[in-house]
């Protein structure tokens, strides 16, 4: 929604508005107040009024119920997502492999563990992600749409471990 950005520089730390180029996304982590958990978020810009949010919580339904009341405080849309699942791929050609799988024009390299950059081909979410001095990269899908990745990349020689 319009205010989505606004909502988002309420809640997090992170600077949010230097996110202006579609699929370009930061890693934050969220304390909310008055709670006892804590929350990974990655959040993707796709323009002004939208944002993908990746959470990584071990309480999802604390997250939700303290979320929920922000939708209409900012006139936002909160749409979740439980259906889906995520996959890690990584290793020294990882990135030609998702470049050819999916079609995507190579060109950015994430150089710092909170930079991310997602876009969506198909069905599956693909996201790049650094750590550990190497970039990784997560697939985010339907369990059923994620077991066929994984057919396909152990054809393509990708172990999983």
């Amino acid at each position: 929604g319009s205010a989505a950005l606004p909502f988002l520089r309420h809640i997090l730390d992170s600077d949010v508005v230097k996110l202006t180029a579609p699929g370009m996304g930061l890693q934050s982590t969220l304390r909310p107040k008055n709670t006892d958990f804590e929350v990974q978020l990655d959040v993707y810009y796709f323009s002004e009024s939208a944002y993908r949010i990746v959470v990584n919580t071990t309480q999802p339904a604390l997250f939700n119920a303290w979320l929920s009341p922000f939708e209409d405080m900012y006139d936002i849309d909160i749409i979740n997502r439980s259906d889906l699942a995520v996959m890690l791929v990584s290793g020294d050609d990882a990135f030609d492999m998702l470049v050819e799988q999916f079609k995507f024009t190579p060109g950015i390299r994430l150089s710092d563990s909170q930079q991310r950059f997602g876009a969506q081909s198909g069905r599956v979410f693909v996201t790049a992600v650094h750590a550990n001095e190497r970039n990784s990269y997560e697939l985010l899908a339907s369990p059923t749409e994620l077991a066929n990745w994984q057919q396909e990349f152990t054809k393509l020689g990708f172990i999983n471990s």
